[in-house]
């Protein structure tokens, strides 16, 4: 695939963080910039833990958008996700970021896509994910609909579901 960006096409393609491992400490860097309130303070320790959980067979399974080669997102296929929230729900996609000189090109949409090809080819039966867009936003247009709005840590969010 090509993503069009101020004139010049790049190509992107996804990898597994298993095997870029050398890139887990960027992708803990991407993730607290939005989420480090939930990350908690630590960064060693979420380093360890990702490293310790990359797995390209085993859920979690993390993936590497990259442009030409070079990391620009990333998102996982996971077991659970608001486990104190949903404890009964299994299969999510999560942890979608994608930095922001690229955001326009649909590189989340891609990334969510590949996580969607990868669940099939684990025959998994769905996926559920959160989003702070309760209208849904690209998960919307991309087939997943809506099955709720609830408040996580003072903030509304949409869960969503994608028969597979």
């Amino acid at each position: 695939m090509r993503v069009h960006r101020k004139g010049s096409k790049l190509k992107l393609e996804f990898e597994y963080l298993a095997d870029r491992s050398e890139d887990v400490p960027l992708v803990i860097d991407w993730w607290r910039t939005v989420w480090a309130d939930r990350m908690g303070s630590d960064i060693e320790l979420a380093r360890d833990q990702l490293h310790n959980s990359l797995s390209k067979t085993e859920l979690p399974i993390h993936i590497l958008a990259t442009l030409d080669g070079i990391p620009v997102g990333t998102a996982a296929l996971k077991r659970h996700e608001l486990a104190n929230v949903f404890p009964d729900y299994h299969y999510w996609l999560g942890s979608v970021f994608v930095k922001e000189d690229v955001r326009d090109g649909e590189i989340a949409s891609q990334m969510s896509l590949h996580i969607v090809e990868i669940a099939k080819q684990l025959n998994l039966p769905h996926l559920y994910l959160q989003t702070i867009n309760l209208g849904g936003g690209l998960y919307a247009k991309l087939g997943w609909e809506s099955v709720t709005v609830f408040t996580h840590m003072d903030e509304q969010a949409l869960l969503m579901l994608r028969i597979l």
